[in-house]
This record gives C-alpha cells, sequence and structure tokens, in this order.
C-alpha cells in the first residue's frame, strides 16, 4: 500500500511516499499565506507525483492556502493533468485540483 506521509521542516513542509518501507517520492513545498509553493519534486512515477502534488495541496488547504503554484521546470504531466497552467510559474486554484477526478486508469464505478 502506498502511504503519502507529511514532513515538517523550519523553513519549509514536505510530503513523502512509501512503498512499504521504501521511500519512493517526495516533494517539498513553503506555505505563503493564500499560496503554495512547490519547491521540489522528486518522483519517477507520475501517478505518484500525482499523489504527492494531491496530497501536498491537501496539507495547505488545511493551513489556509487556495492557489498552488510551480515552476515550468519543476512541473511535469501530473499538474498539466491537475490544471496547473501559466508560462514561467503555473497555478491552480486547490479546490479546482482536489476536486478534479483520478487520472490513475481506473474507470469510475456506477
Amino acid at each position: 500500500m502506498i502511504r503519502f506521509i507529511p514532513i515538517v521542516n523550519d523553513d519549509s513542509s514536505g510530503i513523502a511516499a512509501f512503498d512499504g518501507d521504501n521511500r519512493i517520492g517526495e516533494c517539498t513545498f513553503r506555505l505563503d499565506g493564500y499560496f503554495v509553493d512547490f519547491l521540489s519534486v522528486d518522483c519517477s512515477d507520475d501517478i505518484i507525483t500525482e499523489g504527492l502534488a494531491r496530497a501536498a495541496m491537501n496539507y495547505a488547504a488545511n493551513r489556509s492556502a487556495y492557489i498552488a503554484r510551480i515552476k515550468k521546470e519543476l512541473s511535469s504531466p501530473a499538474f498539466i493533468r491537475l490544471g496547473f497552467t501559466g508560462e514561467d510559474v503555473l497555478s491552480v486554484e486547490i479546490p479546482e485540483a482536489l476536486a478534479s477526478g483520478c487520472s490513475c486508469g481506473h474507470e469510475k464505478q456506477v
């Protein structure tokens, strides 16, 4: 089972993804008022990256953030699927991103 665990540092926060005891990805971010800025994303699996982004935005939203931002060079297809748009800095409203459907390829049960 994949677990997403928060990491809290003095000047930033993060989410680490674990498969059992194996760390399989991590992202760091900084809360800045109504904004959350992604600082790093380290994961080779696009679906896990999406999970990291969703977990980070949920964490940030629970601390009053409303807009998530990421620099273009850190972005990946997972962030685009979540609705991030822009030129040098991509952004999305967190409620809109979290309400978007799962993109893992599984069909929705009716």
